[in-house]
């Protein structure tokens, strides 16, 4: 799994700071026995994660591009 940098802004923090991941409509979990990081699976710090969860419907792709016109 990649280590926590969010997702929207590439900062990196500690799960102690709050955040965390969100599970986006695209999400494909590994296959059984592999190592990495699942489609779909992106982290969150803190000051973005609500937003995140507020477009967990949207594909990860779609819900990046919403973050932008924001």
């Amino acid at each position: 799994m990649r280590p926590p940098i969010c997702f929207i802004c590439r900062k990196e923090f500690s799960l102690s700071d709050g955040g965390g991941t969100v599970r986006f409509a695209d999400y494909e979990p590994l296959p059984k026995g592999q190592v990495g990081h699942p489609d779909g699976l992106e982290w969150f710090c803190e000051e973005h994660y609500n937003r995140a969860v507020e477009l967990k419907e949207h594909s990860s792709r779609e819900a990046r591009a919403l973050f932008s016109s924001e």
